[in-house]
């Protein structure tokens, strides 16, 4: 049977995935842990405060144009949405660096769900 509860949260997520307050990021950086870093990404993560959790992207301009910034956007969006990721107790930070680049699709899941499974 369909839970409708479980469906007004995923909808409510889907919608606000990445969406924080300016409050919300200071209290994001100051309690969060680094769970992963290497010369392409470095994950922070931090106890959601709402019944699902959120995701920042931080791609700064030296990644590229905007068009190659909002793909890697996208990308990761995608996965935390598909991998229903927003059910974690945690928010998860993503902070880009230009040799992100080179990895697949398939490479950013592989590491998205091996460092936050």
């Amino acid at each position: 049977m369909h839970n409708p509860c479980s469906s007004m949260i995923s909808r409510k997520a889907s919608q606000n995935l990445s969406k924080f307050s300016k409050k919300e990021l200071d209290s994001f950086f100051k309690q969060a842990k680094r769970v992963y870093k290497d010369q392409a990404f470095t994950i922070l993560t931090n106890p959601a405060e709402l019944d699902f959790a959120r995701v920042l992207i931080a791609v700064p301009k030296k990644y590229g144009n905007a068009p190659e910034r909002n793909l890697i956007k996208r990308r990761l969006k995608s996965i935390f949405r598909e991998e229903r990721l927003y059910e974690k107790p945690y928010n998860v930070a993503f902070i880009i660096r230009p040799s992100a680049k080179k990895l697949s699709f398939d490479d950013l899941k592989k590491l998205c769900l091996n460092v936050l499974r």
